[in-house]
């Protein structure tokens, strides 16, 4: 899977998001970690191709940073992934149009599956 899109991939813990981006980067795609919801929306957003978001999080959840990012007119496509994943999580964050709401641990291939139905194509 190649992309020329940047992956944003917003965890709090630093582990998830090394391990992520180990997992991207081999898949032949680019991530950009964040630790928070605030550090990503302080970004320049026009360079992610989707946003992949931990839902528990300080601060800001991961619905909360997919309700602001709809607010501020961002619209990249959101996949959303908990340890402590619930129904209403789930229906919550694919009303709001999450692409996929995955749970940890995080399988590489339905994650890259998500990320390869969430990404923008490059027209042919």
């Amino acid at each position: 899977m190649n992309s020329p899109f940047v992956i944003a991939v917003v965890d709090d813990d630093p582990d998830v998001r090394r391990s992520l981006d180990s997992l991207l980067r081999s898949a032949g795609v680019v991530c950009r970690g964040f630790a928070s919801g605030a550090d990503l929306l302080a970004a320049d957003g026009s360079a992610f191709g989707c946003v992949v978001t931990d839902i528990n999080m300080p601060g800001m959840t991961g619905l909360e940073l997919q309700a602001e990012m709809a607010c501020r007119g961002w619209r990249h496509r959101v996949i959303l992934m908990t340890a402590y994943a619930t129904a209403a999580m789930r229906e919550q964050g694919l009303a709001a149009g999450a692409v996929a709401f995955l749970t940890k641990p995080i399988d590489p291939d339905q994650l890259l599956e998500a990320i390869g139905c969430a990404s923008p194509r490059m027209p042919d």
